[in-house]
């Protein structure tokens, strides 16, 4: 995977680079926008780490120079704590993540190990023989966080033609935050803390933690039940775990800008940028996702 990082401080540029490095990824770096932009035609990455205060042109500019023609791209932006309204703009610009300085190697590391597997996971193309304009499908998915994105993809396949190529992988992006939070926080009741905890040691402590979870008998039986509907107007996904919920009234609201530095809820919130609807149901276990494919009436 190539990743691209535009970043005018030279201590903060060297510092990703050789972490995206000890990673095993291919980097290249550019000190502001512009070059940035001269970079990405040449350089093609999948992935672009971004600042957003940069002298020439900012990393706001940059993002949408690249979403005019680029909606596949990864477009990451980092930025201060004091500067949420700059956060907020970049994700109604569809960038699709965001970090807050400084940023811990190990953070910066698990984040691109998550997209590459959603990258390589995907299928891009398919042969389309008819318009498929209707359409019922239900699964059952156990508890294995490994295989989201294969599932996922196979969702997005069924979407071919529906949704149109600016929405396509914000909204894979969305189902794969979704049915990740469906499978850890509601079928194998990993809290917030936990999850924190567990991922600030090693890669490997974390698969262990997640790996008692999984042949804990409290939680193995466990499914997530997954319903799409596609008809003329919308795509529908109705995600129910097997968790006991919990209080969705406190989810945070996006359109607050000190929610945007808050690390809770944070998947929730940058999946509420993808979808036209996010409704939860009961006591929270349940949750319907809608895209409409024609302006809502």
């Amino acid at each position: 995977m190539k990743v691209l990082i535009v970043e005018d401080d030279v201590a903060i540029r060297s510092m990703m680079e050789k972490t995206i490095n000890r990673a095993g990824y291919e980097t290249q770096s550019a000190v502001d926008g512009e070059q940035g932009l001269k970079l990405f035609k040449e350089f093609k990455p999948e992935v672009v780490l971004s600042d957003i205060n940069m002298p020439v042109m900012t990393g706001l500019e940059l993002l949408e120079r690249i979403r005019s023609n680029d909606a596949d791209v990864l477009f990451i932006i980092f930025s201060t704590l004091d500067s949420p309204e700059f956060i907020l703009q970049a994700l109604r610009l569809k960038a699709n993540d965001y970090l807050i300085k400084p940023v811990p190697g190990r953070v910066v590391t698990a984040l691109l190990d998550k997209y590459a597997t959603i990258i390589n996971g995907r299928t891009k193309k398919r042969e389309v023989l008819g318009m498929i304009y209707s359409l019922t499908l239900g699964m059952k998915i156990g508890n294995d966080l490994d295989l989201v994105s294969k599932v996922v993809d196979q969702l997005m396949v069924e979407t071919e033609k529906n949704i149109g190529p600016a929405h396509r992988f914000g909204i894979h992006l969305g189902l794969v935050e979704m049915l990740t939070n469906s499978i850890e926080h509601g079928n194998l009741d990993i809290s917030y803390e936990e999850k924190t905890a567990a991922m600030a040691g090693t890669v490997e402590q974390w698969r262990e933690f997640l790996r008692l979870r999984y042949e804990n008998p409290l939680y193995a039986h466990r499914l997530v039940n997954l319903k799409f509907k596609l008809d003329k107007d919308r795509c529908e996904w109705l995600l129910t775990d097997q968790g006991k919920g919990f209080d969705w009234k406190n989810i945070p609201d996006p359109a607050k800008l000190e929610n945007l530095l808050e690390a809770h809820g944070r998947g929730i919130l940058l999946s509420s940028m993808q979808f036209d609807e996010i409704t939860y149901l009961g006591n929270g276990n349940q949750v319907r996702l809608v895209k409409h494919l024609t302006a809502p009436t």
